[in-house]
């Protein structure tokens, strides 16, 4: 399985105090997979930690940077490889912003199962056959049902 997590999932589940109950529980989730799932892939483009990165609070940041750097399970990635024509699909054909569109273009190049995040009203209208979009409740009820 090989998933995204979009940047509100970070943020959010890395603030056990305030944040989402649903993006904590993701990531603890996230964590035991990538542990107990041989196949397993977290997926970090670019373009996510460096939003991650600027939106972070101080006081996350350690722990956002321990986790992302916690496995050879997680990859990093650039945005270089992901062609321009897949970027231009979703951002002209569909009208995404543009990093909205360069995350929806790096998930379907890279072929996940799942793209992650709490905005996924952006992607809903989108007829996506590549991955399925889901927030973090539907991705835990995903993962109980499985």
């Amino acid at each position: 399985m090989k998933i995204i997590l979009d940047t509100n999932e970070y943020i959010f589940g890395l603030d056990r105090e305030s944040g989402e109950e649903a993006s904590v529980k993701l990531l603890n989730v996230v964590r035991l997979m990538i542990e107990d799932i041989k196949d397993f892939k977290l997926l970090l483009p670019e373009i996510i930690r460096e939003e991650v990165q600027r939106n972070i609070p101080e006081y996350l940041e350690k722990d956002f940077y321990k986790l992302i750097y916690s496995s050879e399970k997680i990859y990093h990635h650039s945005m270089m490889d992901v062609p321009i024509k897949l970027f231009d699909k979703y951002q002209n054909e569909s009208g995404l912003k543009e990093g909205d569109a360069m995350i929806v273009a790096f998930a379907e190049f890279m072929k996940v199962d799942y793209l992650i995040s709490e905005n996924r009203h952006i992607y809903k209208s989108l007829k996506i056959k590549e991955f399925v979009t889901v927030n973090a409740s539907e991705f835990l009820k995903i993962l109980e049902e499985g």
